[in-house]
């Protein structure tokens, strides 16, 4: 039978980590790295939902510009249609 042995917990660090290196700094730029990229999913997410969301009026706007300028002159020059 196995003998079963007793968890004892907080006597430091980890067999499997070096103790001498207590240099986090890559795990850090790691991080860093990943908040960055977070934010910048955000900021891009806002501006898209923000264009989508007013397509349809500057589409319309847009048209209604378009038809008025192509129509424009022969309103001035013949007086109507």
């Amino acid at each position: 039978m196995a003998e079963e042995q007793e968890a004892i917990y907080s006597q430091g660090m980890p067999s499997v980590v070096d103790p001498s290196v207590n240099d986090m700094q890559m795990f850090n730029d790691l991080v860093d790295d990943i908040k960055w990229k977070g934010q910048l999913l955000a900021r891009e997410t806002k501006l898209s939902s923000g264009v989508l969301s007013t397509v349809s009026i500057g589409f319309a706007v847009g048209f209604m510009i378009a038809v008025i300028m192509m129509l424009g002159p022969f309103f001035i020059t013949q007086g109507g249609i």
